[in-house]
């Protein structure tokens, strides 16, 4: 689809187009708003596009409404959508875009818009200088400044034509924009991705509509780009040098290898091993040390730039589906729809898909997956949710706890204390601190516990904008080291856990509260939604976490209550997760709290959630699953991130079977005799996950976790002893 470009247009009028996704770059962004107003050659339109993030958005309008024009991203989500919205509000003859941590100089506009004097010229790029936060990394060469996004050694010092521009500092025609279509959403960068390349497809796919097409670089178009501090690590390197041959990789399936390597090539073939010979030379003849090291970074990067490539073109391992096919993913918008309320859900604009978390009353009673029109459910679609959700809920299949209330759930509950693990995620920690208060439950108190921080960052947010919040730091690393510490300062008859990446429902701690009414319960979990499905890695955390435990009340004990469940309670995956719990407070300190040798933050991993409810239901106490205590989850995007989870969990499930072995050796025949029953069970939750089109396959993950069941044993095994040294430390 070709973008409209506005009849009338000043030939040598400009819009700048500045993309921004969240708050934390909010001083970043400012210099650079405020550095557009005092150009040479002022820009006739601002348009700064925030791409799905109302706070970000209504703090922006505030701020610079009306002389800058500020809108939400009204298509896919990431930067190439958001760019997309931004030429789609453009009235320049030329749009030129800005990112949103590059500060540009007085005359940077002047300079960049000055080539479009030759009608031949298309596009123009300017010069992004690093600026780093803290200092340039003496082992970071200078060849590979690209990877955080700024000019490089081996661009060309005076300027002239080159093939692409590049995305910090950047200026196109409009109507060759409007000509050539938008920025591809197949490639280019979704929040924190490592992604790119959306500007090298577009600008490959220029010059194929338009032989003779120039496209500049103009070193004296200046931009100052931050570098952050988490940028200037050998880890962000790495990822990014990977993720850059992976997005070549898409640009190849795009446009073809030839166009998309062309550069490279000479890259690869002149610049790189003249560089190399030279930082070797730095060491043997001016005996720097960091010579060699930049030699051996720019090795590394090639490597992993190759290896990127190579495995996004060929599928990769252990299944993972190629470029091609992770380019076909959609992303999904989450929508709910109360029955009760014959409106729809509001639109979502730039969305083709969408899962709708049904509800009646407020309760949840199931989900459906449909495709939008427009942005809308068809009032066919619409129809039939409603008709085979209300029937659905005409006999609730729930099983309540012996003894428990027959009616509604009661407006009032036990004082609840709220305990947030968190490290060095003040942004995160903010939205769940946000929605954790605005439950307004009566006697509600809330802990954070900061768990070794690297910086002051967490307490100097709670401290500012949450003074009713309880501040605690521990320096010992470890998620059931921080919930037990909690637990000493809790003085609620009720306690519930959840993560900093969570947002709570506006009923969750009512909903996980009232069954404590019931003297026998001992815990309750809760139904875990995702709070986004914008990347093919969230999708297929999402298809195989497994989180979402079903839509009907269920209890568990080992009377009346007990599953038809030959590992019942071990399999206690099926209980509920960490992200979502609730403990009567004198029964968890009876078990002791949480095992510190299992947990994020050990070598254990995972396990801690899991020991829990089965010491609490081996204690004699009921468990129960409340799907109306919901939270929305924020799964990490990259589909890296997927495949370090299902280890994680592997390795959290194999260390919190070794520990229970190790406190009951009997159960060992018993596991063993079950174990391809298990193995059984995981095979059919990977084959039944459906995480869509594009994203890959929830089977590509299964290597992963049965390969961290292997080493949970081990991971346990050093996880105690490192447990028992902090102990020894600390008494």
């Amino acid at each position: 689809m070709r973008t409209p470009v506005p009849p009338a247009r000043p030939a040598d009028s400009t819009t700048v187009v500045v993309c921004a996704f969240t708050e934390q770059r909010w001083a970043d962004l400012a210099a650079a708003v405020d550095a557009l107003q005092d150009q040479t050659r002022p820009p006739d339109q601002v348009v700064l596009v925030v791409d799905h993030d109302e706070a970000l958005l209504s703090r922006a309008r505030r701020a610079w409404e009306p002389q800058v024009e500020v809108v939400a991203n009204e298509l896919d989500p990431g930067l190439s959508g958001a760019r997309n919205t931004g030429v789609a509000r453009s009235t320049g003859a030329l749009v030129a875009f800005l990112d949103d941590d590059a500060t540009p100089r007085p005359d940077w506009l002047e300079h960049l818009t000055a080539p479009f004097a030759d009608p031949a010229v298309v596009a123009a790029g300017g010069a992004a200088v690093p600026r780093w936060e803290t200092a340039r990394p003496r082992w970071w060469p200078a060849e590979f400044d690209w990877v955080v996004g700024c000019s490089y050694r081996g661009m060309p010092a005076a300027g002239g034509e080159v093939r692409n521009v590049h995305g910090a500092a950047m200026a196109f025609r409009a109507d060759v924009l409007a000509d050539a279509g938008p920025f591809s959403t197949r490639v280019g960068r979704v929040g924190r991705s490592a992604g790119g390349c959306e500007e090298t497809e577009l600008c490959i796919r220029i010059r194929q509509r338009r032989p003779g097409a120039r496209i500049v670089f103009e070193p004296r178009a200046v931009v100052d780009h931050h570098v952050t501090r988490d940028r200037e690590r050998l880890r962000y390197f790495a990822r990014r040098t990977f993720a850059e041959g992976r997005s070549k990789a898409t640009v190849a399936g795009l446009v073809g290898a030839g166009d998309a390597l062309r550069t490279e090539r000479s890259y690869v073939t002149r610049t790189l091993p003249r560089s190399v010979v030279a930082s070797l030379g730095d060491t043997l003849r001016r005996r720097d040390p960091f010579g060699a090291a930049r030699a051996g970074a720019m090795a590394l990067g090639l490597l992993l730039t190759t290896a990127g490539y190579g495995l996004a073109r060929t599928g990769g391992l252990l299944g993972r589906a190629p470029a091609a096919v992770q380019s076909d993913f959609l992303p999904v918008r989450l929508l709910q729809l109360e029955l009760t309320d014959p409106s729809p859900p509001p639109p979502a604009p730039g969305y083709r898909r969408a899962r709708v978390l049904v509800r009646h009353a407020g309760r949840p009673v199931g989900s459906v997956d449909v495709p939008l029109e427009d942005g809308r459910i068809a009032s066919s679609d619409l129809a039939e949710i409603r008709t085979a959700m209300t029937t659905a809920t005409a006999s609730p299949k729930t099983s309540r706890v012996p003894g428990g209330p027959a009616g509604p759930p009661s407006r009032t509950g036990p004082a609840v204390t709220v305990v947030v693990a968190t490290r060095d995620r003040p942004h995160e920690l903010r939205r769940c601190l946000r929605s954790v208060l605005a439950t307004e439950h009566p006697g509600l108190r809330v802990i954070v516990v900061d768990n070794a921080p690297s910086t002051d960052a967490t307490r100097d947010l709670v401290r500012r904008e949450f003074p009713a919040v309880t501040y605690l730091r521990l320096d010992v690393p470890g998620l059931a080291r921080a919930h037990n510490h909690a637990l000493d300062h809790v003085a609620t008859p009720v306690v519930a856990f959840t993560d900093d990446d969570v947002v709570v429902d506006a009923g969750w701690v009512r909903a996980l509260a009232d069954h404590f009414a019931v003297e026998e319960v001992g815990c309750v979990t809760g139904l875990i939604w995702p709070a986004e499905l914008l990347t093919p890695g969230q999708a297929l955390i999402e298809a195989h976490g497994s989180f979402s435990k079903g839509f009907s009340t269920r209890t568990f004990d080992l009377d009346d209550s007990r599953p038809d469940d030959p590992l019942f309670p071990y399999a206690a995956g099926a209980l509920g997760s960490g992200a979502n719990m609730a403990f009567r407070t004198d029964v968890l300190r009876r078990i002791g709290g949480f095992d510190p040798a299992l947990g994020a933050g050990t070598r254990g991993r995972g396990g801690d959630d899991l020991a829990a409810f089965v010491d609490v239901v081996r204690a004699g106490h009921t468990l129960v699953y409340e799907p109306s205590a919901i939270v929305h989850h924020h799964h990490r995007r990259r589909p890296s991130d997927a495949r370090a989870q299902a280890l994680g969990y592997g390795v959290g499930l194999g260390a919190y079977l070794t520990r229970t072995v190790v406190r009951r050796p009997s159960l060992l025949l018993v596991f063993a005799r079950l174990a391809p029953r298990a193995v059984a069970h995981l095979v059919g939750l990977s084959s039944r996950a459906t995480p869509g089109p594009g994203a890959g396959s929830p089977w590509s993950l299964l290597p992963w976790q049965l390969l961290g069941i292997v080493r949970g044993p081990f991971a346990y095994a050093r996880s105690v002893g490192e447990a028992r040294r902090v102990t020894a430390g600390t008494a």
